[in-house]
């Protein structure tokens, strides 16, 4: 277990939800291009001097803010990249959720502005420049997780969809204590896709498969039949 008691950084999971204007929430991972996050309180303090404190100084924390700062490189088709460059001229519309699921299971979630896009840029023959800030407004959400239980496997029903329908993918993680965080990849997305949450669509009649890993420890993972009928 010395690779999750020392987690890595990417086995953190973060989402954003791409839809916010909609009725449901569309969540797409963060991850895609990105080689940097780093996390701040972006905390509010008072420093004062007493004459009971013999010239020692006295530091109170008043508020803060949590401030999650993303970086890496420009990649054009990923649905959370794209989102988030899409909003560098719309100064009104940068609220949205995001999600941050922690190895150990617990989860992060609430109301976020979208602040500081840099959605390209930098040297002419290297990859494009891509960054962000998420400022989380308010107190988000916390469900707290177990840091003593990580996932020992995963597993999941093969999958059968119409085209133009969609299917849920309800992946099981062991044991239940465990993150239950995921990540989704299909093989051909010519004849399926799936997004962030696990919901697969039949693009074009034939058969492929899908990976459910544990975002925990990637090596946990299960690969199932994707069977793709017509309309």
């Amino acid at each position: 277990m010395s690779d999750i008691g020392f987690a890595k950084n990417y086995t953190n999971l973060y989402e954003i939800n791409i839809t916010p204007d909609g009725p449901d929430k569309t969540w797409a991972r963060v991850a895609a291009g990105i080689n940097s996050a780093d996390w701040n309180g972006n905390e509010k303090t008072a420093q004062d001097d007493y004459y009971d404190g013999d010239g020692l100084g006295n530091t109170e924390v008043g508020g803060g803010q949590i401030v999650g700062t993303f970086a890496g490189h420009r990649k054009y088709g990923d649905p959370a990249q794209d989102f988030i460059a899409s909003k560098m001229l719309d100064y009104q519309g940068r609220h949205t959720d995001f999600r941050w699921t922690s190895p150990d299971g617990s989860v992060l979630e609430g109301d976020v502005t979208l602040v500081n896009i840099d959605p390209q840029g930098g040297d002419p023959t290297s990859k494009s420049d891509f960054g962000f800030e998420v400022h989380y407004n308010g107190l988000p959400t916390y469900t707290p997780g177990d840091a003593t239980a990580f996932p020992e496997t995963v597993t999941a029903a093969a999958v059968t969809v119409a085209v133009d329908a969609y299917v849920d993918v309800a992946p099981t993680v062991a044991p239940e204590t465990a993150s239950k965080a995921v990540v989704y990849g299909i093989e051909d997305d010519s004849i399926a896709t799936v997004d962030s949450a696990g919901r697969v669509e039949g693009i074009a009649e034939g058969a492929t498969k899908l990976n459910v890993k544990s975002a925990a420890k990637p090596t946990v993972q299960a690969t199932v039949e994707v069977t793709v009928t017509a309309a």
